[in-house]
């Protein structure tokens, strides 16, 4: 199994029944803040019920007065992470705009109203690291994005002027990028830095991250703090994420890659590791699984915007791969058609030459790879596990090359079905499992047999048959490249709507923090 199918499945085994995430391995307790910054990962990558099923517990346990916390003790920074999954689940679940209003007026009520500083634990409690002091308040910064998400969906200026106010309190006040300072556990230093990217203070993150790479080995670690050896496995995966979103590929894959040869055979993480390490060095972290799939992803998205060079933007009306879809889909004049995966659009953008009236959307991860679709055609940068369109919103859908990257290909053939409309065409090609070998792939890379996708298919309400097609100048096909085919039948609408439509992502991905050895909490 590869290394992002056992996280996830770390992930279902640690969620219990109607509840949230749990701390850890050993304390099968679900924790509100972990649960909250969960949600937009669970999103990205197509599990939408476990997703609800965290929001809907959230709901369940939140305060009395708005806020989360654990053992009966409210705090800004779990709040903040609470809003930040809801948010990521408010265009498909209006109901949670009561609670989350709740909790977005909890944070105001309990901030200082001149500075907009938030209220820290006090000393010698839930934020402290022992002889190393207190945890900065400086990852209070953390819960800033999510505010304005929420402030910007529930139309209410108040929370977006507390979020400027805040800001600048934290940016003239908190020294913000010194990982010298005693308590940088380089778990919460990393959610100082993220938050600093989302919030648009992208050179800020850069001077905090180069003296993060000050410390980065020739293996790709980097030490839990700067006067230790050990590795602090949260705040590393959370450095791989923070440098992709800063567009280091190279360091965010070193540290990745190291971090990736410590993943345990459950596809869980131990907290730290090495001689001396001291944050929960015997116990798997949820936190760590979070960032983890985080960075993985988009060390993919990275993978296709740095390679955009290798790949082209024609196709000859000849290929098979471009037959195969024409003598499937018909004629396609006034059609809503998506191209889900396109990479440069070459398949979209011949479509369009050759049915004027069609309207065609076309969907990639990569910004760089959207930026070669020719006009005239709507481009959307988000995750074929994400898609931001309404249940059967297209009457063909194309997927060439593409589910070989999705990390979960049975939720992307479902989402692929779900925006089909009855009546519909779906078609996939992509690579014959027993040709492997034939070319080089990234490690996440998958190819398929034959019939490997045809119950999918077939369970999401769709007819479904394959064949082998010819591609660029072989016309007649040597079994590389397979074509699965379908139609969505009518009675298949209940089936595979499962969730009303998904809201476009505008922000960065997100991530949380947690616990600390010192006690039941950070």
């Amino acid at each position: 199994m590869n290394p992002m199918a056992s996280a996830i499945n770390w992930v279902r085994e640690h969620s219990p029944e109607g509840q949230g995430i749990s701390i850890s391995s050993r304390i099968r307790v679900s924790y509100p803040e972990v649960t909250g910054y969960f949600i937009p990962t669970l999103c990205a990558l197509g599990e939408k019920a476990l997703a609800r099923q965290y929001a809907e517990w959230l709901v369940s346990v939140q305060g009395a007065e708005g806020g989360f916390g654990l053992d009966g003790q409210w705090y800004a920074f779990d709040t903040g992470q609470v809003i930040r999954g809801w948010v990521s689940l408010l265009p498909e679940m209006p109901e949670l705009a009561r609670p989350l209003r709740r909790a977005c007026d909890w944070m105001l009520q309990n901030a200082d109203p001149v500075s907009g500083r938030l209220p820290v634990p006090a000393p010698g409690g839930a934020w402290s690291l022992g002889g190393r002091g207190e945890v900065s308040e400086g990852i209070h910064l953390y819960t800033l994005h999510p505010l304005r998400q929420a402030g910007e969906l529930l139309n209410e200026p108040r929370y977006l002027q507390f979020v400027q106010r805040s800001l600048q309190h934290y940016l003239r006040n908190v020294d913000l990028v010194s990982f010298t300072c005693p308590n940088a556990l380089a778990h919460f230093f990393a959610y100082i830095q993220e938050a600093l990217v989302e919030l648009g203070c992208d050179a800020l993150a850069r001077k905090g991250m180069q003296a993060v790479a000050e410390c980065q080995d020739a293996l790709g670690g980097v030490p839990g703090y700067r006067d230790v050896s050990w590795i602090c496995s949260p705040g590393l995966a959370q450095y791989a994420k923070v440098w992709h979103l800063l567009g280091e590929a190279g360091r965010a894959g070193a540290a990745l890659n190291f971090l990736t040869r410590l993943q345990n055979p459950s596809g869980g993480f131990f907290g730290s590791y090495g001689v001396g390490a001291a944050y929960f060095p015997g116990e798997e972290v949820a936190w760590t699984v979070k960032y983890f799939l985080d960075a993985f992803q988009l060390q993919i998205t990275g993978h296709f915007d740095a390679t955009v060079g290798a790949y082209r933007d024609d196709i000859a009306e000849t290929d098979g791969r471009l037959q195969a879809i024409l003598q499937a889909m018909g004629d396609l004049q006034g059609k809503r058609v998506l191209d889900a995966g396109c990479g440069k659009g070459r398949y979209a953008a011949f479509l369009k030459r050759r049915f004027p009236g069609a309207d065609v959307t076309a969907l990639d991860i990569s910004a760089e790879m959207l930026r070669h679709v020719p006009s005239g055609i709507r481009t959307v940068q988000e995750s074929i596990l994400h898609m931001p369109f309404s249940d059967g919103q297209f009457d063909a859908v194309l997927c060439v090359e593409a589910l070989e990257h999705v990390v979960q290909v049975e939720e992307g053939i479902r989402e692929l079905a779900r925006v089909l409309a009855p009546g519909g065409t779906l078609v996939i090609i992509d690579k014959n499992r027993e040709k492997l070998g034939r070319l080089e792939m990234p490690v996440w890379e998958r190819w398929f047999a034959g019939r490997e996708l045809l119950d999918p298919i077939r369970a999401c309400g769709l007819t479904a048959a394959v064949k082998a097609v010819g591609y660029d100048d072989r016309h007649q096909p040597d079994g590389l490249f397979l074509c699965w085919e379908g139609t969505k039948l009518q009675a298949a609408v209940a089936r595979t709507s499962q969730a009303s439509p998904v809201a476009p992502s505008h922000g960065r991905p997100s991530a949380g923090w947690a616990l600390t050895p010192a006690a039941t909490r950070r």
